[in-house]
């Protein structure tokens, strides 16, 4: 027998006893434990004589961090058909509403981190798309979940669900707006739920035209003149003047005008003028139930003065005596007041020929009418001799 053939029948005759050894042992590698591993969904199986739950990972190359999630213990020992659940924990550094903050999850896409934040997908602004896969290192996201603010204009009110800014609100609603246009608060404020936001459409229209001048009034006061008795010995005249204007519109409503350039057609003319200031004479006794008497009491009840009521007994005074039944020969003029015609007084009474007090009430509104006050009505009496 040649040395080769020693060799290999030796070889064999080893194998043969290693084997009947091994089965004499009980031990039959065709008939370990399975073990199945799911990483994040993905099986992978595996026969095990012994071990672990641990060396079951390691012997597959899965390295486990503290965070991970597994269905077993690492130390539990391998049984026939274990399934074992592996989980990734990725840490994303979330930008929230501004708000910056480290997240782990177990999920592995974008659209999975929205769902364990309990939020909406449609209602979101994400800086990566939902369907995108997060590595196991993990990944930069930023959320923006927005806030359902009230926006007004062109007439119309919006209720929107907007983000970031003001200005991002009205862009969500395909407003456009240009530099003159205002928006309220500022368009770079942050929204806040509830916040309202106001653009207002703004328009400038420039314009010329001619405006007058008030003329000033040079006032000087005479002790020896009847109390407001004005004399004027220069009248004033209004001035004029062209402007360039830009006229500003907000919402097509005129809200100001802006005066840009001006030009002096003709100068006002100063009005000259001396006051009296001489107080009138002391209030006599009022009889009880007389005309004058029913005369305060009507000058009372339209918020006059005690000078207002001195002005109107010298004025009817002057005009009547005061008689019911005074006439003027010449023009007709009838009654205290002395309306012209008389008849005119039947608007305040049909007793207006005999009743004082109907008198009384037709010429003080004669006089609020024309003098606003019986002073204003004196003192044209004493400047006209007539009122």
């Amino acid at each position: 027998m040649s040395y080769e053939s020693v060799v290999k029948t030796a070889a064999l005759s080893i194998a043969g006893l290693l084997a009947l050894n091994l089965a004499g042992l009980g031990i039959n590698l065709a008939f370990g434990n399975e073990v199945t591993v799911y990483v994040e969904g993905q099986a992978t199986s595996q026969r095990l004589v012994y071990g672990s739950v641990s060396q079951a990972l390691a012997k597959q190359d899965i390295s486990i961090n503290p965070r991970d999630r597994i269905s077993h213990d690492i130390l539990d020992p391998v049984t026939d058909n274990m399934v074992i659940w592996v989980d990734y924990a990725r840490p994303v550094d979330l930008t929230l509403n501004g708000q910056l903050g480290q997240y782990w999850t177990y999920s592995t896409t974008v659209a999975g981190v929205i769902d364990d934040l309990g939020l909406t997908e449609s209602s979101l602004r994400v800086s990566t798309p939902h369907t995108s896969s997060i590595p196991r290192e993990g990944m930069e996201l930023t959320v923006e979940t927005g806030h359902d603010v009230v926006v007004i204009a062109d007439g119309e009110t919006h209720e929107v669900h907007g983000f970031g800014t003001a200005a991002g609100a009205l862009k969500e609603l395909g407003l456009i707006w240009d530099d003159d246009d205002l928006i309220t608060p500022d368009a770079s404020i942050e929204l806040t739920d509830g916040l309202e936001i106001t653009l207002t459409r703004v328009d400038i229209t420039t314009i010329n035209r001619d405006v007058e001048i008030p003329f000033e009034i040079e006032d000087t006061k005479d002790s020896a003149k009847p109390k407001g008795v004005v004399t004027i010995s220069v009248a004033g005249v209004k001035g004029s003047k062209n402007q360039t204007v830009d006229q500003v519109f907000h919402d097509g409503v005129l809200f100001e005008e802006k005066v840009l350039e001006e030009t002096i057609l003709t100068e006002p003319v100063t009005q000259v003028q001396t006051t009296g200031t001489k107080p009138p004479d002391v209030l006599a006794d009022v009889a009880p139930g007389s005309a004058q008497a029913i005369a305060y009491e009507q000058v009372k009840e339209r918020g006059w003065s005690d000078e207002d009521f001195q002005c109107l007994v010298n004025l009817w005074q002057k005009e009547s005596g005061w008689r019911v039944n005074a006439q003027n020969r010449h023009s007709g003029a009838y009654g205290i007041p002395q309306a012209l015609p008389g008849s005119k007084m039947a608007s305040a009474g049909a007793d207006w020929q005999t009743n004082p007090a109907t008198q009384i009430k037709w010429g003080l509104g004669y006089i609020k009418g024309r003098y606003t006050t019986p002073c204003g009505a004196w003192n044209f009496f004493l400047s006209r001799g007539w009122y």
